[in-house]
């Protein structure tokens, strides 16, 4: 874990309208470490929180999210009965009949419901050398092309609509992938071009520069409403290929997904 601590975590987060710098890590089930940080939009329901990103990453590889792990810092204010906690099991101070519903329960958050969702234990540490060793979620996306983008199909995790969609997003960090995951609660799932997004740059991108999506049910693949949005802000230089079947693509720039598309202009941050 030596290569990654709380400051980097939080210099990837993309925060330019509250400045609440959100971070964490979750554990997967195979033993790998997935990042998550804070992606916001002018449009802020379509912000993406870090708990979210890090537990979608690690659904989108395959894999199965059984641990969260949060930074001390800020945290233990909210925890009064236990102040001198620097590392350990948040669980422990809680009531062991709904602890994860406990948890944050009087700060607003939504850590309690991604607690329940996917039963995950919680803990707090101090500095990420505590994990040691611990191996961190790196990219082994080497190409793209249709044979890929259908096998990312097998990850989709789509219990109610059925309707798969792979993508896969080229950065200044290599190649990440993206599939969509669906919540019963509607509005907390993400389609897979905001998936492969927040991955991307919870894993360090800096630059989006091309995003290819796959979506084997629909005779035109096109992007919702919400994800050009999102794609605007967030690799608005960048272009899209929409891989139709075999044969068929299209591709646009992002910047011309969204004709009169809303920006920011001199919205400021909010202030203590």
């Amino acid at each position: 874990m030596a290569t990654l601590n709380w400051d980097i975590l939080e210099d990837r987060c993309r925060i330019p309208y509250s400045d609440k710098k959100e971070i964490c890590l979750v554990l997967g089930s195979t033993g790998l470490y997935y990042p998550g940080v804070r992606v916001e939009n002018i449009s802020f329901p379509l912000s993406v929180e870090a708990v979210q990103a890090a537990i979608f990453a690690c659904l989108s590889e395959g894999d199965t999210p059984v641990e969260l792990i949060l930074p001390e810092s800020g945290y233990p204010d909210e925890h009064p009965n236990n102040p001198d906690m620097s590392h350990g099991n948040l669980n422990d101070c809680l009531d062991p009949d709904d602890k994860a519903a406990n948890l944050y329960s009087n700060t607003g958050s939504t850590i309690p419901y991604w607690c329940r969702q996917f039963d995950l234990q919680c803990k707090i540490y101090k500095d990420l050398e505590m994990l040691n060793p611990a191996p961190v979620f790196k990219t082994k996306e080497e190409k793209i092309d249709m044979s890929r983008l259908q096998q990312l199909i097998e990850r989709c995790v789509i219990p109610y609509s059925s309707f798969p969609v792979a993508a896969m997003l080229i950065t200044d960090n290599g190649i990440y992938s993206g599939v969509n995951i669906e919540m019963a609660d509607w509005q907390k799932g993400l389609c897979a071009e905001r998936v492969a997004i927040a991955k991307a740059l919870a894993c360090g991108a800096r630059s989006l520069r091309e995003i290819h999506i796959h979506a084997p049910e629909s005779d035109y693949v096109s992007p919702c409403g919400a994800c050009r949005q999102v794609m605007m802000e967030q690799m608005g230089d960048g272009a899209m290929l929409m891989h139709h079947n075999a044969a068929e693509r299209s591709r646009l720039s992002v910047v011309d997904l969204l004709p009169y598309q809303f920006k920011a202009g001199r919205l400021s941050r909010s202030k203590s």
